[in-house]
């Protein structure tokens, strides 16, 4: 049902298409115009070629506009241009021609009855022999710029037409060589000046401004009740799925982005400043919403979409518009090895990926699109914001399909082997966005969640909780989605306010549940403390464990730089009213289990420096756990801790000199304070050991075994007999490839001082097993490190501080 009726809105529209194009033309007597030129004087027209010579003595070089910047590229621009402020325009019927002519100009547009145009003069451009402007869009330089008008004098001349562009249609216009010729177009339309071939071209060019004269009508006629009636059936049947997988939903749509076929920018996005069809289209769609009980606003998308694309037949095996060779086919010299496949960075491919115009490319299937509000206006009309939204397929209805419009950029790839022979487009297309009024909090809080809380809280500060806790409950099937994200996250303090005012557990919960641990600060500890006495223990740890996400699951490289802030943050949690302990006892177990198991696993990797570098980086985290820890689960760490092997050294040193440089982090009688001197003499006693073993006698080549591979091969227990015998350094052991390769394995992933080389001679090859002096210098190592820390320890070790 929801397809049906969004295609049926697309074709009542457009039924409902107002007369008019993107690109207009009309011509007015020479005389009607007196034109005076600083420097120049009065031009007589028709112009001369000795006239236009005098007027590029006084001209620049043009300039052209891209992204930001103000270029000046003859290979891009090539014409001459007199600013407007050395140009005066008159004559005894100039006002009333050039109203006439911009009253044409409004009808053949489009526009609605209810603007007038005015003209504002932009640059004088003269064009000589072989100059030209390639294909281009104006940028619109004031908030009520529609279009341009380009004005050509009267001059014999050649070549230089004015092409313009727009949904896969173009016009061409030449200049009349008696008469003035006026020519406007929608500002984003695709525009050129193909190059003169003789004379000189001269034309105004002058921005179109559309300002309100009266206003709207509203009865415009049309079909509205059946608008009307589609709108009501999109918001009331479930909305439909792209795919078939998955199951099926059985909630009604959140919105309708009807696209419209011109590109706006956010200054000229506005009722009354619409263009052609779009004009209409939209007037008669916020008739219909006003009818359906629904809200409209204008948004600007940017649309992506994937096609199983190919070129025309013509295109094989030649040359591309960069010069560069397109390859199709399969190479036939068996020694290439792929070579002529690689594109210029070396990736292999069979066309490089490039931009260009691949008007003429056949598209076959859609594969994947894409579309994204970036801005919107307000309902009320009054300025707008910026946004970023994902539409959903149910969401989407047009009358012009994309593929029927220009892209502003293309890109194609050619057949890679397992995919390729696709085209990406990308488009700007304006667009009305309708909802049910009576969603519209949560309709606008899914691109604006900071706005959204916002309003809650001002609901909430005016005593209106009913309505604060009913509008905070319409968050709840997007909000986990579209409220959290490292960019909204200075918003937590907002939701977290919030979620105490309302008074509501679950919706609490639910406000505070996308935000990630890293949010927290000290600064949120009052409300977090408020939170937890109001909505009691449970729904503390609950909230805690959404914010710190599974145990072993990827993190940030902000919750390092976060743990530093974790003792401060649990002090004031526990000085703050409510129940702070709530929430920092379930903290720092979740950051202290998350932590215990990076433990685990880096004790288990075999390579020395690699172990050693992953534990140390543990230490200072884990001095910060400990800081931060109750008595009850200090005690617990502690106690895991002493628990662990020797090399579990490797991070309690760090971590007791982490403490060590920061002797004030830690409140006089916290206890951290016995929790970090129970693990120095911990220390202490494991050091003491190490340092009294006896050292190395220099025969002993004996290793400790590499253990079973779990596999249950037969090969294990032979290479831990060879590294645990004191006598032998070499082995010699013919073995076929895919054992040697488990040999190999085994000795890399222990990090063993053993090399392993092959010597291929014989079948099977002989893997050759050498135990290297790395034996004795790593125990010497060992002992050095284990004699310093030893030495710190007695010295500035936290037992020796307390004392």
């Amino acid at each position: 049902m929801g397809y049906a009726a969004r295609k049926r809105l697309a074709e009542l529209l457009e039924d409902a298409e107002r007369e008019g194009d993107f690109s207009t033309r009309a011509e007015v007597p020479a005389d009607a115009l007196r034109i005076r030129v600083d420097g120049v004087g009065e031009l007589p027209l028709p112009l001369r070629a000795p006239v236009a010579r005098k007027l590029i003595t006084q001209a620049r070089q043009a300039r052209f506009g891209r992204g930001a910047e103000t270029l000046s590229d003859t290979g891009v621009r090539d014409t001459w241009e007199i600013t407007p402020d050395r140009i005066t325009l008159s004559g005894p019927d100039w006002d009333r021609a050039l109203g006439d002519a911009l009253d044409g100009v409004r009808h053949a547009l489009g526009l609605p009855p209810t603007t007038a145009l005015r003209a504002e003069p932009h640059a004088l451009l003269v064009y000589g022999k072989g100059q030209f402007f390639l294909p281009h869009q104006d940028s619109e330089k004031d908030d009520s710029m529609v279009g341009t008008l380009v004005v050509s004098l009267p001059s014999h001349h050649s070549g230089g037409e004015l092409v313009v562009e727009h949904a896969g249609r173009s016009v061409t216009h030449r200049a009349s060589r008696h008469q003035l010729t006026f020519v406007a177009f929608y500002a984003d339309c695709r525009h050129e000046v193909r190059p003169v071939t003789s004379g000189y071209r001269v034309t105004l060019t002058m921005n179109l401004l559309a300002e309100r004269v009266r206003p709207t009508d509203e009865d415009a006629g049309g079909p509205l009740a059946d608008l009307a009636h589609c709108l009501t059936e999109h918001f009331t049947a479930p909305a439909e799925q792209q795919y078939s997988y998955g199951p099926p939903k059985t909630t009604p749509p959140n919105r309708l982005v009807y696209l419209l076929d011109h590109e706006y920018t956010q200054r000229g996005l506005d009722w009354d400043r619409l263009k052609g069809a779009d004009a209409t289209r939209a007037a008669r769609l916020r008739q219909a919403a006003g009818q359906a009980g629904c809200e409209a606003v204008l948004a600007l998308a940017e649309v992506q979409e994937t096609w199983d694309a190919v070129p025309p037949y013509e295109h094989y095996d030649h040359y591309d518009h960069y010069g560069e060779v397109e390859h199709f086919d399969d190479c036939e010299d068996d020694e290439c090895e792929g070579e002529c496949l690689l594109d210029p960075d070396g990736e292999p491919g069979a066309e490089r990926r490039r931009s260009g115009d691949f008007s003429d490319y056949e598209l076959n299937d859609l594969i994947e699109d894409e579309i994204n509000l970036g801005w919107w206006t307000r309902p009320d009309g009054t300025g707008g914001e910026r946004i970023s939204l994902p539409v959903a397929y149910a969401e989407v209805c047009a009358t012009t399909e994309n593929k029927d419009l220009t892209p502003y950029r293309s890109e194609y790839e050619g057949y890679m082997g397992n995919y390729g022979n696709t085209l990406d487009r990308w488009y700007r297309r304006a667009a009305v966005v309708l909802w049910p009024r009576q969603r519209s909090f949560a309709a606008r809080a899914q691109a604006d969640s900071e706005g959204a809380l916002r309003e809650l809280q001002g609901h909430l500060d005016a005593g209106a909780l009913d309505q604060a806790r009913t509008l905070a409950r319409s968050l709840a099937p997007f909000w986990g989605q579209y409220g959290s994200g490292e960019a909204t996250a200075p918003h937590f303090a907002d939701a977290l306010r919030v979620a105490v005012g309302l008074g509501e557990a679950d919706t609490a919960a639910m406000l505070v549940a996308p935000f990630r641990v890293e949010a927290l600060a000290e600064e949120h500890a009052p409300d977090l403390a408020r939170a937890a006495g109001r909505y009691g223990r449970a729904w503390a740890r609950g909230a805690v464990g959404g914010w710190y996400g599974t145990v072993g699951a990827y993190t940030s490289a902000d919750r390092t730089a976060w743990l530093e802030s974790l003792p401060a943050l649990c002090t004031a949690l526990r000085a703050a009213d409510g129940d702070g302990e709530a929430v920092a006892t379930p903290l720092v177990e979740s950051v202290w289990q998350a932590t215990r198991q990076q433990l685990a696993n880096w004790l288990a990797v075999g390579r020395e420096k690699e172990r050693q570098a992953g534990l140390a980086r543990l230490g200072a985290p884990l001095a910060h756990i400990l800081q931060a820890a109750d008595s009850g689960t200090a005690d617990t760490i502690v106690t895991t801790l002493r628990g662990l092997p020797d090399t579990a050294l490797e991070c309690l040193i760090p971590a007791l000199r982490a403490a060590g440089r920061q002797p004030r982090a830690i409140p006089e009688g916290a206890p951290a304070i016995g929790a970090f001197q129970a693990l120095a003499g911990h220390c202490e006693e494991r050091l003491t050991r190490v340092v009294a073993r006896p050292v190395r006698a220099a025969d002993d080549w004996s290793l400790s075994p590499a253990g079973a591979c779990g596999s249950g091969c037969d090969l294990c227990p032979d290479l831990d007999a060879f590294l645990s015998s004191r006598s032998r350094k070499v082995l010699e052991w013919p073995l076929a490839q895919a054992r040697r390769r488990h040999i190999h394995s085994r000795i890399d992933l222990a990090g063993l001082p053993v090399s392993h080389t092959t010597r291929r001679q014989g079948r099977p090859y002989t893997l050759v097993l050498t135990k290297t002096d790395a034996v004795f210098s790593r125990e010497r190592e060992a002992r050095v490190r284990a004699e310093t820390d030893l030495a710190w320890l007695r010295e500035n070790g936290p037992a020796r501080q307390s004392g």
